[in-house]
């Protein structure tokens, strides 16, 4: 059975494409209609429809967030830095701040590792160093370093449910890499300001769905802790959702597999 791709249907979400990604590129035509004419004509069409009209336009996460979302997502897979540029531009472009985004990509050291956050942020620097600064740009500051390890510590016991003093498993061998994570990633980077504590549990989804199947249980960790932000279950499906994008189809199927898991579990729990 053949379908057709023309139509009403098509039409609304080439609608709903275009005035999305108006909004982020801030231009009538987006440059995407053109860029693959001469080799793949229509796929201009494809990536406005699909990944604009169907996902990107979708309620339940706000267009910022959004942006911040796709911005966490190629600083995680840290292969498409065009891509990148053209999303820190759209973030800028929607409203976020310049803190919003450099949080953004530091938040997501310890997912992609330093060589991806480097070169992330070198896309962000270049795009802020052709724009002028805007009001709101002013930035907080960062967490102070010398009481790293108990913010961190406390942090952790706020995500796992921890009570003890130490994190299971800090003993013996790896003692330097259970320290590392509470001092660097829990206390250095999830404890700096700038970024609220649901924004940062959203980039973190995203980031971990990115990931695939290895990070499934640092996602149920997240899909958990959102909640405890003060964010929603409908922000988690829509940040995993926002994946099949960037990140491909199949992981945002095992993504949502963890957010019906995680969220099924918490439903059958008494209050």
């Amino acid at each position: 059975m053949s379908t057709n791709s023309t139509g009403p249907a098509a039409d609304d979400r080439m609608e709903r494409g275009l005035e999305t990604i108006r909004r982020i590129e801030r231009a009538e035509r987006p440059g995407v209609l053109d860029g693959f004419s001469d080799v793949a004509p229509g796929f201009g069409e494809i990536i406005v429809g699909y990944a604009f009209g169907d996902i990107c336009s979708r309620p339940g996460l706000e267009t910022p967030t959004r942006q911040l979302v796709t911005v966490a997502a190629l600083t995680t897979l840290g292969n498409a830095a065009p891509q990148l540029s053209f999303h820190v531009r759209g973030a800028r472009n929607v409203g976020c701040t310049r803190q919003d985004i450099v949080e953004t990509v530091m938040h997501l050291c310890p997912y992609a590792g330093f060589p991806a956050t480097v070169e992330a942020l070198k896309v962000v620097a270049a795009v802020f160093e052709a724009e002028p600064e805007q009001a709101g740009d002013e930035t907080t500051g960062s967490a102070a370093a010398d009481d790293s390890y108990e913010r961190g510590l406390q942090m952790l016991k706020a995500l796992d449910g921890l009570t003890a003093a130490e994190p299971a498993g800090s003993q013996g061998s790896v003692t330097d890499l259970a320290r590392c994570l509470i001092e660097f990633a829990l206390g250095d980077i999830s404890g700096r300001g700038g970024l609220d504590a649901r924004t940062r549990e959203i980039v973190s989804i995203a980031a971990c769905t990115a990931l695939g199947t290895p990070l499934r249980p640092r996602l149920e960790t997240h899909l958990r802790a959102l909640l405890e932000a003060g964010g929603t279950e409908e922000e988690a499906i829509e940040t995993v959702l926002q994946m099949a994008v960037y990140a491909g189809i199949p992981t945002a199927v095992n993504g949502l597999n963890a957010v019906r898991d995680v969220y099924r579990t918490a439903a059958r729990q008494p209050a």
